[in-house]
């Protein structure tokens, strides 16, 4: 499953998890298992509907917490008030119409609407139902509501709905939502307010039109940093070379394929941007020439190809920054500092993060890198080995903190 939150994100974070009497509340289970794998403690609570679709042991199976559903339940404490206070978050997943309208109203009926009264600048909705009734003008009229009084909503996705109709209404897949979770629950958000331009992925230069030169990246780190930036209140765009990895949710993405390419995307895109990561893997040398047909083995005898300077694009966007932020990145198998340190200088950026490629450890095709960072005023720090999420997350705090 490709994540791009740091792994230990969910780890002891306390989650009420409201199951209405959506169709899609067997989904539900799916995250709930999610959540908890992920060293979340996770509590849910249902409605009466909710309890029809999915049986109660099945949630107090997979979280191994016991499930709330009566108002009244007797205990030591009064049940609604205790499950809003000890929560980070209440998540609503699925929310159907009727909850949404009971929260905007202020209805408290049940227990999951009693308890979001309790901590309403607690609470996160999904809503899944069919596009009509998504599309319904009361229903959108409420969802307007909950965000007007700061309640985060995870906006549903087209696809093929349970009744068989096709358009928005769809609980987005398990690891969108799961990024989305970490979207709502990450702090700070010293980004907002911010337009942020991530590259990303690996450029190709084609020899013929079936040969082509290139590298192993397969994006990971650039989706994984435009997803902490999303995270950190940034919006978000991405121009991805060639990779093999999905896209990080609720991010906007140009796909892009040689150097020529990826330079005229960055010429539209940069004047936009307010911070740039320029972590894409670009070529450094293209072939001078292009067969147009395909190089027989029987001519390879012998055979010369020569190569050009590619443009150096991040020096070029440098030295025409206007009160911009420019964070490049560079892989080497020697000295990455002394590398980094050169440069940050050479092109005039404001952070320069270096990775070292060691195969099998660090650099491409593993999840792990080893980095240094280097700023503009100076400050050089080494990083340990990191999973590339928890190194997203270290680069973007460093990045906050220079800004």
């Amino acid at each position: 499953m490709t994540v791009y939150h740091p792994p230990a994100f969910f780890k002891g974070k306390k989650i009420v998890l409201g199951v209405t009497g959506s169709i899609a509340a067997f989904k539900a289970a799916a995250l709930a298992s999610y959540l908890t794998k992920a060293g979340a403690r996770v509590t849910v609570c249902m409605t009466e509907h909710a309890r029809r679709l999915v049986g109660e042991s099945t949630f107090e199976a997979i979280t191994g917490n016991r499930v709330y559903s009566d108002l009244f339940a007797q205990g030591g404490s009064i049940v609604h008030i205790a499950l809003a206070r000890e929560s980070d978050v209440i998540l609503i997943l699925p929310a159907t119409a009727n909850i949404i309208g009971k929260i905007a109203a202020g209805i408290a009926d049940d227990l999951l609407s009693t308890l979001v009264l309790v901590e309403p600048q607690k609470v996160v909705v999904a809503p899944a139902m069919n596009v009509s009734m998504w599309k319904n003008p009361l229903v959108q009229e409420n969802v307007d509501r909950l965000r007007r009084r700061g309640i985060q909503i995870i906006a549903p996705v087209s696809g093929i709905l349970a009744c068989g109709e096709e358009g928005e209404g769809r609980l987005p897949e398990l690891e969108d939502l799961a990024e989305e979770i970490f979207y709502c629950l990450h702090m700070p958000r010293k980004l907002e307010g911010k337009k942020v331009l991530v590259t990303a992925g690996a450029t190709r230069e084609w020899i013929d039109p079936v040969r082509f030169v290139s590298n192993p990246s397969s994006g990971f780190m650039g989706c994984a940093l435009a997803a902490v930036a999303k995270a950190w209140g940034a919006e978000v765009r991405m121009i991805m070379g060639v990779s093999s990895v999905r896209m990080p949710s609720s991010v906007v993405v140009e796909r892009v394929e040689t150097v020529a390419e990826m330079k005229e995307a960055l010429e539209r895109g940069f004047p936009l941007c307010d911070i740039l990561f320029m972590n894409a893997a670009v070529s450094d040398f293209c072939p001078s020439s292009l067969s147009l047909a395909k190089i027989k083995k029987e001519r390879t005898k012998g055979l010369t190809i020569s190569f050009v300077p590619a443009p150096d694009l991040l020096e070029g966007l440098a030295q025409q920054k206007k009160n911009q932020t420019v964070v490049g990145f560079c892989a080497e198998t020697e000295d990455p500092l002394s590398e980094a340190k050169r440069k940050l200088k050479k092109k005039n950026l404001d952070m320069m993060v270096a990775n070292l490629i060691e195969k099998g450890k660090s650099g491409f095709e593993v999840p792990t890198n080893k980095a240094w960072i280097v700023k503009r005023e100076g400050e050089e720090v080494e990083l340990p080995l990191l999973d590339k999420r928890e190194l997203a997350e270290a680069i973007v705090t460093h990045l906050v903190s220079l800004l």
